[in-house]
């Protein structure tokens, strides 16, 4: 099954920081903490790339994606298509 590369930018960085945030929540995931009367708990959000095997961030913005999971990743990208560039490419061979 092929590998997909997905490169993307964020072009309205400031104006929708919130947005780019939960974009970038959504994919990469996250750690979140609560006080409680025994102390600070933690808890993980797993992302889109943790949850899919075989997906891993290979760059700054760019995301290797096995051919199998390239639906779920077109829906998260499709979702805040408002606030990226995106740019999708199907890798044939690994070179070196």
């Amino acid at each position: 099954m092929p590998e997909y590369l997905y490169l993307y930018d964020c072009k309205q960085a400031r104006q929708s920081n919130a947005k780019r945030v939960s974009f970038t929540k959504e994919l990469y995931g996250f750690t979140y903490s609560w006080k409680t009367k025994s102390g600070v708990k933690e808890k993980r959000k797993v992302g889109l790339i943790e949850e899919c095997l075989g997906s891993k961030a290979v760059a700054d913005s760019a995301i290797l994606v096995p051919g199998e999971h390239r639906g779920v990743f077109d829906m998260l990208f499709d979702e805040y298509s408002d606030i990226l560039d995106l740019r999708i490419y199907e890798v044939a061979a690994e070179v070196k």
